[in-house]
């Protein structure tokens, strides 16, 4: 479980951003029920997203939750201040950056401009946005953590990514707009972790497998709850050597 994989080191505190369902639902619930399960060492667990979904409202006794629309740098700054209030001196030591859309336009020629730009604000700016406006929270854990290795018990940013970011594996245009998004947003992953190592912070990608949500579709292989096992691993194991780094099911690499 979560809070005990690092001995005597513990995850305080996580954001989930998209988290009224999909991946993003599934990450909040695995967090309250490893709650449920270590009573002493308890994760502060917010939920961000545009406005709480049904689903969020039944587990709404056990999480924090802050309306969040990530491509708007006002909301953005007004969500880290409120997370701010919530985790206090401790500072945010996890977070995942899960929001993203997919549009179906066919191939290259099938996707327009506003497709495109779309994607792009949502995938990469919004992504860009959420993590340099919760940035001081995240040096604030490391700094209070300065004892514990580079982990997500220290401070972590987990970009939820694709395997369909991936130029090298890329064989066919299938939704042209998506695949362009997570590639920049693999970029995007490495670029933080250039920077924010230096201040204890780790950053990575992660592809979360092929998983049935709305996102994802009804023929996808994998359920939320088998995703998110595979994320927690990632994030239970990930250490100072996947900075930077494009993984998938036990940090395996991608290539870019």
């Amino acid at each position: 479980g979560i809070n005990a994989e690092y001995g005597d080191y513990f995850i305080k505190s996580v954001v989930v951003t998209g988290s009224n369902r999909g991946i993003g639902l599934e990450l909040i619930k695995y967090f309250v029920e490893q709650n449920k399960q270590h009573g002493d060492n308890k994760v502060k667990i917010v939920s961000c997203a545009r406005k709480m979904s049904p689903d969020l409202k039944e587990i709404s006794g056990d999480i924090y939750h802050v309306n969040l629309e990530i491509t708007d740098l006002k909301s953005a700054a007004v969500a880290a201040e409120e997370v701010s209030n919530i985790v206090g001196s401790d500072g945010l030591n996890l977070l995942i950056n899960n929001a993203a859309i997919m549009k179906h336009g066919k191939g290259v020629l099938g996707c327009s401009d506003l497709e495109l730009m779309e994607t792009l604000e949502v995938n990469v700016v919004g992504q860009h946005i959420v993590t340099n406006s919760f940035y001081p929270l995240l040096k604030r854990a490391a700094e209070c953590n300065s004892y514990v290795p580079i982990s997500c018990a220290k401070a972590a940013v987990i970009n939820i990514s694709s395997e369909l970011g991936s130029i090298q594996n890329t064989t066919n245009s299938f939704t042209t707009a998506y695949r362009v998004s997570k590639a920049a947003l693999n970029m995007l992953t490495k670029c933080q972790a250039s920077d924010f190592i230096k201040d204890g912070i780790v950053s990575l990608s992660v592809h979360p497998g092929w998983v049935r949500t709305d996102l994802g579709g009804p023929r996808a292989p994998l359920s939320t709850k088998d995703s998110v096992e595979d994320i927690a691993y990632m994030i239970e194991n990930c250490t100072e050597e996947h900075n930077g780094k494009y993984v998938r099911k036990e940090l395996v690499t991608e290539p870019y």
